[in-house]
């Protein structure tokens, strides 16, 4: 594969994990490799400069290959390096310090991680003689976009299980036991919801939710949870938000 029938995508953003397509070199508008290579060279060059958190992605590119919807290389530099139109990312700071708080909601994650798994755990196990796994391991993540000031992101953790009930179970029934359990555990539940294909039953406590969804097609409900949403800021104060979202 030549220069001239590579495709170079880069991508822009505040994170190093959360980066999006900003402007492609595309081998197919160059006379020759050399000229691929410079452009290639030119830009990476400008984003480093200007401390900009990037990466680019290749690919084979046939001469009748549609064009990707971005702008070339040289059009976002004439763009944005020349013109001044603004970028949409900031630069990554000379320094990136720990925000206060941050710590403490690490802590607070990790401890809403386990208890929200035991809270799925114990509504999906009170479900009789049901076969109960967990699909999705409990983890905190962030929500929402990256950021180059670190007290700007927002962090959840979320859990769900799976519970099939003998044959012959219905939803009524599953669902009573399942209520039955979230209320013995401090849960607000609402009443059922029925669509089409499911049965919805959500609760809540202190910002968490789970919501337990009895689908007709397969005879079982699947629980999911999700704790309320945070950010560093949340537990600057003395006590913070570790308090107030519970556990």
């Amino acid at each position: 594969m030549t220069e001239r029938e590579t495709l170079y995508v880069f991508r822009l953003g505040e994170a190093d994990d959360d980066l999006t397509p900003a402007f492609v070199v595309d081998g197919r508008d160059y006379p020759d490799d050399d000229a691929v290579r410079a452009d290639v060279g030119a830009a990476r060059a400008a984003l480093r400069e200007r401390r900009l958190i990037a990466d680019f992605e290749t690919s084979a590119v046939r001469p009748e290959a549609p064009r990707i919807p971005l702008p070339s290389w040289r059009e976002w530099r004439a763009r944005h390096l020349e013109a001044g139109e603004p970028i949409g990312v900031r630069p990554r700071p000379d320094a990136q310090p720990t925000p206060a708080g941050w710590d403490d909601m690490g802590r607070w994650l990790e401890y809403a991680r386990t208890w929200l798994d035991a809270q799925l755990a114990a509504a999906a196990g009170a479900v009789s003689g049901a076969r109960v796994r967990r699909t999705r391991e409990p983890e905190a993540h962030r929500i929402g976009p990256g950021s180059v000031v670190l007290a700007e992101e927002q962090y959840r953790t979320e859990g769900e299980y799976l519970a099939v009930p003998p044959a012959g179970a219905g939803p009524e029934a599953v669902l009573r036991q399942i209520a039955g359990a979230l209320h013995a555990g401090g849960w607000t539940v609402a009443a059922p919801a029925e669509s089409p294909g499911y049965v919805t039953l959500p609760s809540e406590q202190s910002g968490y939710t789970i919501v337990a969804v009895w689908s007709k097609r397969n005879n079982s409900v699947r629980l999911t949870g999700t704790s309320p949403v945070v950010h560093a800021t949340t537990f600057e104060a003395p006590g913070g938000a570790a308090g107030a979202a519970h556990v």
